[in-house]
């Protein structure tokens, strides 16, 4: 009998509605952050982002030390603001070993909700405070 190979959560992606008072505008905030957290500094994930008509692809680079060294516990995060998102997006994002995720995303006005997840995924999408466990605040 073939062992099945355990699914294993190493980011969690929480996406949020935001709004600028310089700006005017309303966007969606990204925070990608590791569920590993740190006792030494609050890294930061290196990501490369790339935003072509409604396909975002995210590709892991690792951590990266944050510039002022105070000591503090917590996740690595990279956080990133979008404005105009609307309509379904093919949202990809790949480790640094090259393993990759593929979420559709539809972004509505008041909400964003997730239409297809992979079956075998290291990264879990919340979209609303209610998702949110005490470690994941925003």
């Amino acid at each position: 009998m073939q062992k099945r190979k355990k699914s294993l959560i190493e980011y969690r992606l929480l996406i949020s509605r935001s709004y600028s008072e310089a700006s005017r505008k309303q966007g969606i905030v990204f925070r990608l952050e590791t569920v590993k957290e740190f006792s030494s500094f609050n890294y930061a994930i290196a990501v490369e982002e790339q935003l072509t008509g409604n396909t975002m692809i995210w590709k892991i680079h690792g951590l990266r030390s944050p510039a002022i060294s105070l000591p503090a516990t917590g996740p690595a995060t990279f956080v990133k603001k979008y404005e105009g998102l609307k309509g379904p997006y093919l949202f990809t994002i790949t480790k640094l070993d090259g393993a990759e995720n593929t979420f559709t995303l539809d972004i509505f006005e008041q909400k964003v909700s997730v239409v297809k997840a992979p079956r075998q995924k290291f990264l879990e999408i919340l979209t609303s405070v209610d998702e949110l466990t005490p470690a994941t605040e925003l």
